[in-house]
Order: structure tokens, then C-alpha cells, then sequence
């Protein structure tokens, strides 16, 4: 059994399915730019987005009355099922939604409440095996809730990496601190992981996962470097000469075995052309601490918005949402737009980034909320307009990186699943330029791009360099498909 690699989503594998494996009907995700379309009454927007949605789904056909998609029931029904989530009282949760989908036929829960609901029920089943110190119920539980093993609920990793190092499994152990150190950009959280890594790794292990942390966070390098020479010399071992960043191995991303991730190889094995695929699996992005969750108190915010930072600022994301309920102002509407963005509600949070950035004369603010407009988009996979947005704001260098390589990451996705292969592997060259590093995965679907576009020189050798940095069944798989 696996266990599905950690952290950042929009650096998680891609699950390449064949045509065969794809839904018949869309799913709620992939209604909801429609939805938010229909919502802003948009008609351009929603005769394209119907056109590509019977494209990709030749058998569904959308209703009459494009208002049924949008199945809303009072909003205080609602909220008082995310009470009792908050509560603990699942059963309740579970009962009220059970009423609410007889009395609102056309009504169904969305996948935000029914993956709070069902998050917030492993949280406490896992909490509880840990605190037995039952740690195969506790692994188990991990294995079976991904979403447990974010960078804000980075404390669940930390005691995972424990139970795995309470069975022996020292190995996995430290794959789960290295995920840490290459997903979460914390100082404090870097800094622990280091420090908590050190039980599970010598001297060279220990120097690797440093570097690892000084790519990923460069800000953070002179920390991590004083607590690797401190490590090290608990250890006998001094650091190397003007260790930085670069020594990093590159294309390595987070240690990927058969314990730490599912498969991410394309299933065409490196025929010709593939089936058209399905899309990545959804990503679970780590908050933008800088300019979301974390952002300074705006001269007039006042008291209620300074209310709303510290939910913000403390992770509390329902109550952040529920102090910026009918607020106007757009600090606290931008702020409001991070918290839905955060509990994985992207309509809503563009709605509020929307009006924050249209109506604020504070030239940062709008600013940061056109980013978390963009960030958002991209989330729903909205990857032109996203671009758009990013072609007219000035955004931090920062701020750019982070949406251009996002976007350039589903661009050559995109390109390949339409078998445009040569497209796709400049989309993932350009990946590189801008990062410095290639995640493993797009390395690994970049070599099956070499692969179908008949340079297989490219693709065995690629697929040799991942090999030989990590092997596992998928790296010997690309392997043989690059030598038959």
C-alpha cells in the first residue's frame, strides 16, 4: 500500500489515467468555474466553458435551467453543519446534511464540507492512535488521509515520521521529514524538521536534507546552516566548504518510494501517442503566508479586521471567516478571500479577491489580492485567465515565480495530454530555467515526452539520472520502456 506523497498539491504527482478511466459526467470540481460563471453572468464565459465541458464529456448534457447547477440551500444550514464539524460532533454533522438532502432535493453537499467533515474525522482518529501509541493505526490512518500531511498541519508529519521511526521504519521516517523540508518554506517549521530529522539520519543524510531545505527556502540558508553545524558536530561531522543550495541534487524533489507515493507514470509506457488523459489530481497548496494569511494591518482596518488577522494568522480559518462575514472593506475582504482559499473554497475566494483588488485604493493590497485571484484561477484550472491577470498586475518577484511557474506546470501537463510532446517538454524546460529544479514528477513525464516523440537517447537517459538518484518500480518501469 502506499502513502500518498505530502504537501504542496500543486506539486503533487499527476495521476495520468487513460480515456477509458475518465468520468462520464463532471464532478463538482469540475463545475465550479461554470458556476462561478453563472454566478457573475457571464454569458461569454459560459457558452465557452459549456463548449469545453461537452468536449471533455461528450455524454453529459447540462440542464435546461443552468440555475439548477447552483444548489444552494439558506446559508445557515450550512454553517451550522461547520459548527458541529467544529464541535466533533461528526454523527450530528452527518445526520444534518442527511436532513438537509431530504428537505433540499436538489441540494448536495459540496466537496469542501464533506472533506472537512471527513478531514476533521481523521484528525482526531489519528490524534487518538498517537496518543495510544497505537502506531500502525496511526500510519494507517496518515495513509488513508493525505490531507492530514499539509505544511499548516505539519505537526501530523512530525509524529507520523515517529510512529514509522517506532516500527523500525527509519527510512520512511526520514522520506516524511524530507517531504517537509521540500514542500513547507517555515523557518521555525525547517528548522524543527532538521532538528527532528537528525534521529533518523548520519552525518551525509543529515547535510542533504540541509541543502534540500536551502533550495527550497533560500531566505532561511544562514538558520539552516547554524543548526546543520550544530547537528553535525553532535555527530563528529563538520560541514562541507560553502555548502549551498546548488549542491541540492536537482530533479530529486521530495524522496519518492513505494511507501511514500502512488504511481505518477504515464500509462502509455511510451507508445506513440497516449489516450487523452485525465487531469492531475487536485492539489492541496500550503498557505501564501506573505501575502495572505500573515499580511500587515493596513492603516483604517480598525478593530475588526486586526480580529480577522489573528484568526488568519493562527490557522483558524472558520473563524476568520465567520468575524469577516458581510464586512466591506476591502482588507478584510482580501483577508476573507485567503480563508476561503485556504479551506479549498475557490468561488468564493475569487469573489473576494475580485472586489478587494476593484475597490481598495492601497496599491499592495490590490496587488495581493490580483495574486490570490490568479492563484485561485489556477486552482480551477482557469490557466488562461490566470495568465491574463499575471500579464497586467505587477507582482513581487516573488509573487511571479510562483504564478508563472504554476502556470507553465499546466501548460505542459495540458500540452501533453493532447499529445503535443514537443510543446510539452519546452513548457517543462521552462519550468527548470525559472525554478533551478525540475520536481520529480514533470521529470518523469518529461522523459515519456521524449519517449513519444521518438527521442529515446533523451528519455533513456533521463530516466537513467531519476533512477540513479532514487530507483523505485516506477523509475525501472520508464526504464524498460526507454530500452525495448
Amino acid at each position: 500500500m502506499t502513502l500518498l506523497r505530502l504537501f504542496r498539491p500543486a506539486l503533487l504527482v499527476l495521476a495520468l489515467l487513460p480515456a477509458g478511466a475518465m468520468a462520464q459526467d463532471p464532478d463538482e470540481r469540475d463545475l465550479q468555474a461554470l458556476r462561478f460563471y453563472i454566478n457573475e453572468n457571464n454569458e461569454q464565459a459560459i457558452r465557452s466553458e459549456l463548449r469545453r465541458l461537452q468536449v471533455q464529456f461528450p455524454e453529459w448534457s447540462p440542464p435546461d435551467d443552468l440555475s439548477n447547477l447552483n444548489r444552494d440551500v439558506p446559508p445557515g444550514l450550512v454553517d451550522g453543519i461547520y459548527q458541529l464539524i467544529a464541535r466533533e460532533d461528526f454523527a450530528g454533522a452527518r445526520d444534518r446534511i442527511e436532513d438537509a438532502t431530504r428537505t433540499y432535493p436538489n441540494w448536495t453537499p459540496s466537496a469542501d464540507l464533506l472533506q472537512t467533515l471527513s478531514l476533521a474525522e481523521a484528525q482526531r482518529e489519528f490524534t487518538a492512535a498517537v496518543d495510544a501509541g497505537n502506531s500502525q493505526a496511526a500510519i494507517r490512518i496518515a495513509r488513508a488521509t493525505p490531507a492530514l500531511l499539509v505544511c499548516e498541519r505539519v505537526n501530523n508529519a512530525w509524529l507520523l515520521a515517529e510512529q514509522y521511526q517506532a516500527v523500525g521504519q527509519t527510512d520512511t521516517a526520514r522520506g516524511i521529514y524530507r517531504g517537509v523540508a521540500d514542500s513547507c518554506t517555515t523557518p521555525d517549521v525547517l528548522v524543527a524538521t532538521l532538528e527532528k530529522s537528525a534521529s533518523v539520519s548520519n552525518a551525509a543524510q543529515l547535510q542533504e536534507m540541509a541543502a534540500l531545505m536551502r533550495n527550497t527556502a533560500p531566505g532561511v540558508a544562514a538558520q539552516i546552516n547554524a543548526v546543520e553545524t550544530r547537528l553535525l558536530a553532535g555527530l563528529g561531522a563538520t560541514p562541507a566548504p560553502g555548502a549551498a543550495p546548488a549542491e541540492a541534487p536537482v530533479a530529486a524533489g521530495v524522496p519518492v518510494t513505494d511507501a511514500t507515493r502512488p504511481e505518477a507514470r504515464p500509462a502509455t509506457l511510451g507508445q506513440p501517442r497516449p489516450a487523452p488523459a485525465q487531469a492531475p489530481a487536485s492539489r492541496t497548496m500550503a498557505a501564501p503566508a506573505p501575502a495572505g494569511a500573515a499580511r500587515a494591518a493596513p492603516s483604517g482596518g480598525g478593530a475588526g479586521y486586526n480580529a480577522v488577522l489573528a484568526a488568519a494568522q493562527a490557522g483558524d480559518w472558520r473563524r476568520c471567516l465567520s468575524l469577516a462575514t458581510g464586512a466591506k472593506q476591502p482588507e478584510i475582504v482580501s483577508q476573507r478571500g485567503w480563508c476561503n482559499f485556504n479551506i479549498d473554497r475557490p468561488m468564493q475566494a475569487l469573489k473576494d479577491f475580485r472586489a478587494a483588488a476593484s475597490s481598495t485604493r492601497d496599491g499592495n493590497l490590490q496587488r495581493d489580492s490580483l495574486y490570490g485571484m490568479a492563484l485561485t484561477m489556477l486552482r480551477m484550472n482557469m490557466v488562461d485567465q490566470a495568465a491574463s491577470v499575471a500579464a497586467q498586475t505587477h507582482f513581487t518577484p516573488e509573487q511571479r515565480l510562483e504564478i508563472e511557474t504554476e502556470i507553465l506546470d499546466k501548460r505542459g501537463v495540458a500540452a501533453y495530454e493532447r499529445g503535443d510532446y514537443r510543446r510539452a517538454i519546452a513548457y517543462f524546460d521552462e519550468v527548470e530555467r525559472l525554478t533551478g529544479r525540475m520536481r520529480r514528477d514533470l521529470a518523469m513525464l518529461k522523459g515519456y515526452a521524449y519517449l513519444n516523440s521518438g527521442q529515446r537517447d533523451r528519455a533513456r537517459a533521463l530516466f537513467q539520472m531519476l533512477h540513479d538518484q532514487m530507483a523505485t518500480a516506477e523509475s525501472r518501469r520508464a526504464l524498460a520502456a526507454a530500452i525495448q
